[in-house]
This record gives structure tokens, C-alpha cells and sequence, in this order.
């Protein structure tokens, strides 16, 4: 049952971290470009320039660097630092924890990562936020 769940994480970890657009030398690190965030009590619908708001993650050390240059007091995500992450599977959905919380579902395809704070491990919810990066 431990090599199943191995297993499954690293397959899952390939396919989040099979997107990358790195203009450093380290190909492992994975650019992502917040461009959408909705949801929340509110409502909110807001996009962001390319490059205002970055995640670098780097599955070699587990951690996400986040470059967040927006001012306008918008939800945006995380704060500009660096934090740890793991990703979790569960019943065929992946989680992403970020600082031993967990964030939200994660989804991927080739260009776009999906963080969506209703779907977690525990069942879903209503009033979280849709983030959406591209690379």
C-alpha cells in the first residue's frame, strides 16, 4: 500500500511539474504566472498582467518561491516569499499543501495550473478562491 501511494504521488508530481517554462539554468524549477483569481464571499474576478505575480516552484527542494508585485489589495494568492510545499493525493484528486496547509485541489494541463481552494481532501466548498497561472 506505501508503494501505491509513492507511486501515485510521484505520478501526479510528474504531471504537475511536466509544465515548465524556465529561463534560469535549473530545469527543474517551473514558472508560473498568476493571471486569474475569482470566487471568495464576494465574488472577485480579477486578472493580473503576466509577470506581476510569480511562482517559481522547484521540486528538487519542495519549495515554491513567490515574486507578488501587485498593490491593488486584490486576493492574489500568497505574499512574496518562499514556502514549503508537498503535493497529496487523494481519491484520484491532487491537493497542494503550502506551509503544512492545505491550499486547494491542483489541476494541469500543458500551459495552465489550476488551484481550486473549494475542492480539498475534505469535500468541497463554496466561498474559496479559483487561481489560475499560466506558464
Amino acid at each position: 500500500m506505501k508503494s501505491l501511494f509513492l507511486l501515485l504521488l510521484t505520478y501526479s508530481f510528474c504531471i504537475i511539474t511536466s509544465c515548465t517554462n524556465d529561463n534560469n539554468n535549473d530545469s527543474s524549477i517551473e514558472i508560473w504566472n498568476l493571471r486569474h483569481v475569482s470566487g471568495g464571499i464576494a465574488g472577485i474576478n480579477n486578472n493580473f498582467n503576466q509577470g506581476l505575480i510569480i511562482w517559481k516552484l522547484n521540486p528538487q527542494n519542495s519549495t515554491i518561491t513567490v515574486e507578488n508585485n501587485n498593490s491593488d489589495g486584490n486576493y492574489d494568492g500568497l505574499d512574496s516569499g518562499i514556502y514549503s510545499y508537498t503535493i497529496q493525493n487523494s481519491s484520484g484528486n491532487s491537493y497542494i499543501i503550502i506551509d503544512s496547509n492545505e491550499f486547494g485541489g491542483i489541476t494541469s494541463s500543458q500551459n495552465e495550473l489550476i488551484i481550486d481552494q473549494n475542492m480539498t481532501s475534505n469535500g468541497s466548498g463554496a466561498d474559496g478562491f479559483i487561481l489560475r497561472f499560466e506558464n
